[in-house]
């Protein structure tokens, strides 16, 4: 019995080292072999704690249908040998798995409740790996605050507990923050100290995201060669390594660069494929940005019906998952198209929304756009409304 045991053990580490390397199918076909073994022997903890891996294998794959298959499983056998920590494990997993789809409310109470029972039972790395999974969760929904103060509090847990894989995600969060609140220059410090130690590590996924997201601050900052380096290289490294949402996002970012340079038919091209690629892995927050900026794109080739469309739908899909720089994105593209066509009513009720929702989250520059697009529109309908009383006169 002990050297069946043994035996299946060092099949189960082989399987993760397989899963640490990115070596995806020979993890699971290994893991799937020393599950069954455990099972023969009837070593119940040892089987559940394959399932375990699994599931963290089909989550990294986007398989999330087979990930709940096999996680329902392990937390049964846990709960069956009353291993609290192995189901509390699950929970957590499931709540990760709910923030991948989009299903922020969901991911929220599970992980709320796992970060809680960890605590409980005194483990720092599961009560930490909750927290960060919840400052992605407020990042996600634009409550930027509560994003930084979770992962700041995340990745001060890890390095007291010597987690720098833990860590180095912190910080990749981080600097997607800094991003998206027009921090350019720190958010590519702290990104790249991310990255680096992700590279130490020998993290490949972790270290391609940290580029990715380094490339899209090229972009931002207008750097177009720049970026489209990065991100052909980083979409290159996921695809290396079988990361189909990487790569997705990738695409999306590369066609959004080409929407910048005005190649809108190659735009359009990226975008739709990296919308499909997205629409099939659950990612809807990135799926409804793909779609948001088909409708720019439209909005620029003078559709404006269909850009209208587009966007009131892009807006409603962010609107459904708490989205809300999402939201306020769509309305400010909105009230363009409505000021294109000399509709200033229409345009200033939408940028006024707009407007609100950015200074709620944080986004001045986004806001000041805002209030001077309202401060133009006002002056144009006084100016409209001078003509036409002119025009009543000469009349």
């Amino acid at each position: 019995m002990s050297n069946k045991r043994g035996a299946a053990q060092c099949l189960q580490s082989l399987g993760n080292i397989h899963y640490a390397l990115n070596e995806y199918s020979a993890a699971l076909e290994i893991l799937n072999e020393a599950q069954s073994q455990f099972q023969q022997i009837n070593d119940i903890g040892e089987a559940a704690q394959c399932l375990q891996g699994l599931c963290d294998i089909y989550c990294t794959l986007n398989e999330y249908s087979a990930a709940k298959v096999v996680l329902k499983e392990a937390q049964s056998q846990f709960q069956q040998i009353d291993d609290k920590i192995g189901a509390v494990q699950c929970l957590q997993s499931l709540g990760d798995i709910h923030y991948d789809l989009s299903e922020y409310s969901a991911a929220t109470e599970a992980l709320t409740n796992a970060q809680s029972q960890f605590q409980q039972f005194g483990d720092k790395m599961g009560a930490a790996q909750c927290l960060q999974s919840l400052g992605n969760i407020y990042y996600a929904v634009s409550e930027f605050s509560a994003a930084t103060e979770a992962l700041k509090e995340a990745l001060s847990q890890f390095q007291q507990i010597n987690d720098k894989k833990g860590a180095a995600k912190c910080l990749h969060s981080l600097g997607n923050i800094h991003h998206t609140l027009n921090e350019y220059s720190t958010a590519t410090k702290v990104l790249k100290d991310a990255q680096s130690q992700f590279e130490q590590i020998g993290d490949k996924r972790g270290a391609a995201q940290c580029l990715q997201s380094l490339g899209d601050i090229d972009c931002a900052l207008h750097l177009y060669s720049l970026a489209t380096e990065a991100l052909e290289e980083a979409q290159n490294q996921f695809q290396q390594i079988d990361d189909k949402r990487g790569s997705a996002q990738c695409l999306q970012s590369l066609g959004n660069i080409y929407r910048m340079l005005n190649e809108y038919s190659a735009a359009t091209e990226a975008l739709k494929e990296a919308q499909s690629q997205l629409q099939q892995i659950g990612d809807k927050r990135r799926a409804a940005q793909c779609l948001q900026s088909l409708g720019n794109i439209q909005y620029a080739l003078n559709e404006y019906s269909a850009a209208i469309k587009a966007l009131k739908e892009a807006q409603s899909q962010s609107e459904q998952i708490g989205d809300k720089i999402g939201v306020a994105q769509c309305l400010q593209s909105l009230g363009n198209i409505h000021y294109t066509l000399h509709e200033y009513s229409a345009a200033t009720e939408v940028l006024k929304e707009a407007q609100s929702i950015f200074e709620h989250i944080g986004i001045q520059k986004e806001a000041i756009y805002c209030h001077e697009m309202i401060v133009q529109l006002s002056k144009s309908t006084s100016l409209k409304s001078k003509f036409t009383r002119l025009f009543k006169r000469k009349k």
